[in-house]
């Protein structure tokens, strides 16, 4: 286990791709949207009551497939698909996923699985069926996300907002691994765990599945942009992050999954969005990521290199580009991380390299 990387395909960048990309003024990945519906109603979807989310002047494909064609040109290598819905259920699903990898890049799925865990559903939309698809995906070189809040049924079905989502989530995640996406290093299988008051009590069984079946885990608390920091009940309290924060990374080191910095995504890889990538929404909205709402631009009316080439906020993040922990938003106390890093820096499992260093491998 000593040899695992700590992240998955497609969101993992060593820090010399990224040396070159800062001294190219590359962008390295892009956070993306293309659908335009879902059929849950997480408790702590960002999509909830956001701003950002308004269904109307959506990009057409032609635009759409403009910004891939730009996103490449700017050295993008991999197009993270997060929303803005499900995804799967898209009519031009496949051919939009075909045209990213066309491209040579690598498409890293958010999926909440509802199309690749129903077969009857599948072959409706897709002509084939969710195995077909899942081979047809692991195929095309693609990463996949998929949700896991809860390993109880009727829990995972009351955050998701729909009754018999967990058996049909179930089905889907069997399928990726029977496939072989969990097979590789870095993986590209992970799981999506968005940790409230409801789930609490079973996260580090949860977290457990990473060496069980060799997944990465996106494991975060509440964000500044999802509906938890709207819904302050659903959050968890501070010494349930600390202690949340303390049992990922004794975990990690138990099992020998190194870690370069103490990170948002608990236990993960830390994020460099915010010096190398954008968000771009299905309207063409730009944004520094899903958690900033500073507004950058529209594609209708600039070309994304254009808004790249004027994004000079990025570069204050080269060589200290990790997701800076929002205590304004509630997410977790800065104080806290200087506490944990002094707790674990004596029991780091990765020689070489202090808990406190800035060298970012995501």
């Amino acid at each position: 286990m000593n040899d695992i990387i700590n992240g998955i395909h497609g969101w993992y960048f060593g820090p010399e791709v990224i040396a070159e990309a800062n001294r190219k003024g590359q962008m390295l990945t892009m956070d993306y949207e293309l659908g335009r519906s879902c059929p849950l109603r997480c408790i702590y979807c960002y999509r909830t009551d956001d701003s950002r989310d308004e269904q109307k002047d959506l990009l057409d494909t032609t635009i759409w497939k403009h910004v891939v064609d730009d996103a490449r040109e700017l050295g993008v290598q991999s197009v993270k698909l997060i929303g803005g819905g499900e995804i799967t259920q898209e009519p031009d699903f496949r051919e939009a996923m075909e045209y990213i990898a066309g491209k040579g890049m690598i498409v890293v799925l958010f999926t909440a699985g509802t199309v690749l865990g129903n077969d009857n559903y599948c072959r409706k939309l897709h002509k084939m069926s969710s195995r077909e698809l899942a081979q047809w995906m692991y195929d095309l070189g693609m990463s996949v996300f998929i949700k896991v809040d809860s390993l109880n049924h009727e829990l995972q079905d009351k955050i998701a907002g729909f009754d018999g989502f967990a058996v049909i989530r179930d089905r889907a995640l069997e399928l990726l691994i029977d496939v072989g996406f969990n097979k590789p290093n870095p993986t590209r299988l992970g799981l999506e765990v968005n940790v409230s008051r409801h789930n609490i009590h079973e996260i580090m069984d949860i977290y457990a599945l990473r060496t069980k079946f060799n997944v990465y885990e996106d494991v975060v608390v509440s964000m500044p942009c999802d509906a938890l920091q709207r819904n302050k009940d659903y959050d968890i309290t501070y010494d349930q992050k600390r202690d949340l924060y303390r049992s990922i990374y004794a975990f990690n080191q138990e099992h020998g999954i190194p870690y370069e910095f103490i990170s948002p995504f608990i236990g993960g890889l830390v994020c460099s969005q915010l010096g190398n990538g954008l968000y771009v929404t299905n309207r063409g909205d730009v944004f520094h990521c899903p958690g900033s709402f500073v507004h950058l631009g529209n594609v209708k009316d600039v070309s994304l290199k254009g808004i790249w080439k004027q994004f000079s906020e990025k570069e204050k993040y080269h060589g200290t580009y990790f997701c800076p922990f929002r205590e304004d938003a509630g997410i977790f106390p800065a104080h806290l991380v200087e506490e944990l890093r002094a707790e674990l820096e004596s029991h780091r499992v990765t020689a070489g390299t202090k808990v406190g260093d800035r060298t970012n491998t995501a």
